[in-house]
């Protein structure tokens, strides 16, 4: 992720956080699917999960577009037969360029669907028409992140869904947009509070501002969804369908972020401190197997 100028700046782990947030808030607001794209492109978040061989003995596995994401199948390998964790990448065979080719889904795909092939690598399974949001979705192409980077990618996406969220305010009548939009004000002022001075990710925060960190990332994704839920009761009272109302547009290019914004600290968790809840994991379409 690059600001504008002359000579562009690299956003990213080594960037002290309070930028961060900054800079992706306003970029969420400008162009909410353009500024996941950059981000994903840029940084692969889902590198310190564990990911499964695509097997390429067979036809590869595919992505098939669907609403709010896509249908994956195909077959893979676990890497080891010790466990896989919550999550699971489920990468494409061969990667295309320049398309999303990492796949991330709940390792809960797995039960029934796993048979074992050979004792010394993991088991074979295959996966047909497996939903997986476009909000877990990344780029092998992207520098890899590290585990401790956690922090960077938490406030990398709240920045991203504040900014989407206030985008959405703006399109909503009075009283309710700005009082949304005040809401949405507070939260961002209370996060960069916390980050006031601080640190990048790669230098590491205090406990206690990790603490604090975690709690307001997980209000200020509560904060984003209750705008969401406003603006969908908009839409459906303004037009039964939908279709073609401002609002409903915005809410598809937001979307990959806020599907991500709700468990962004569950799929790159920094230590059982920080964990807000264990959850099923999923989102609101939730994948199946």
């Amino acid at each position: 992720m690059t600001t504008p100028g002359g000579h562009p700046e690299v956003l990213g782990p080594d960037t002290p956080l309070a930028r961060v947030l900054a800079f992706c808030e306003t970029s969420g607001h400008a162009d909410p699917a353009g500024a996941w794209q950059e981000l994903t492109r840029a940084w692969n978040w889902a590198a310190p999960l564990t990911t499964a061989v695509p097997r390429v003995d067979f036809p590869g596995p595919v992505a098939r577009p669907v609403p709010g994401g896509f249908a994956l199948s195909g077959q893979w390998r676990l890497s080891s037969p010790d466990g896989t964790g919550p999550w699971l990448v489920l990468p494409l065979a061969p990667a295309r360029s320049g398309d999303p080719d990492l796949f991330v889904a709940p390792s809960r795909v797995l039960p029934g669907a796993v048979r074992v092939l050979t004792g010394e690598a993991g088991p074979d399974f295959r996966l047909e028409d497996v939903y997986v949001p476009a909000g877990f979705v990344t780029h092998t192409a992207g520098t890899p992140l590290r585990a401790g980077d956690a922090v960077f990618l938490w406030t990398a996406v709240t920045g991203l869904a504040l900014g989407a969220a206030r985008r959405m305010t703006d399109a909503l009548a009075a009283p309710t947009g700005p009082e949304l939009a005040a809401v949405l004000h507070d939260e961002r002022l209370i996060l960069a509070a916390v980050l006031h001075g601080g640190p990048s990710a790669r230098q590491g925060l205090p406990e206690d501002v990790e603490r604090r960190l975690a709690a307001r990332v997980g209000q200020a994704g509560s904060a984003v969804h209750q705008v969401v839920a406003v603006a969908y009761e908009h839409v459906l009272a303004a037009d039964d369908s939908g279709v073609g109302h401002p609002l409903t547009s915005l809410i598809e290019a937001a979307s990959p972020i806020l599907q991500q914004v709700r468990y962004v600290m569950e799929l790159l968790p920094r230590d059982d401190r920080t964990s807000p809840r264990k959850a099923e994991p999923g989102d609101d379409r939730r994948i199946s197997g």
